[in-house]
């Protein structure tokens, strides 16, 4: 059976809300040793992304871009790993089938995947 974006990404989805200051982005950032947070809107859906990138600047709020790339929990491995690599990104918000984010699947989560390696995601979500 051919595996899915389901069976590699962090299900354990940490967030910030649409309005939120950059300052919780960036501690959520550097607590559970990630690189980037979904911004989402009170309806779950993803309206954004804040990277390591993003916090460089002097903003003080996510203002959002309208660029956010998704991908379906059900997407295969290769359709999605395609999508990633065609971005500009490192990340993928994974969106269940309403668009309501379910969770985060990164480029090292399809290099495990390529390389026979089981997903692995940071320590600090074992206690989230």
């Amino acid at each position: 059976m051919p595996r899915t974006v389901a069976d590699i990404m962090n299900e354990k989805l940490l967030y910030i809300r649409d309005g939120d200051r950059l300052a919780l982005a960036r501690r959520h950032i550097i607590e559970f040793g990630i690189t980037a947070v979904p911004v989402l809107d009170e309806t779950h859906r993803p309206v954004g992304v804040v990277s390591l990138r993003d916090l460089a600047g002097d903003r003080e709020h996510f203002e959002p871009s309208g660029k956010v790339e998704t991908v379906r929990a059900s997407a295969s491995i290769e359709e999605a790993a395609k999508l990633l690599a065609e971005s500009e990104y490192h990340h993928l918000v994974v969106v269940d089938a309403m668009g309501v984010a379910v969770g985060m699947v990164s480029a090292l989560d399809f290099l495990r995947e390529l390389v026979g390696l089981p997903p692995r995601h940071p320590e600090r979500f074992q206690r989230f």
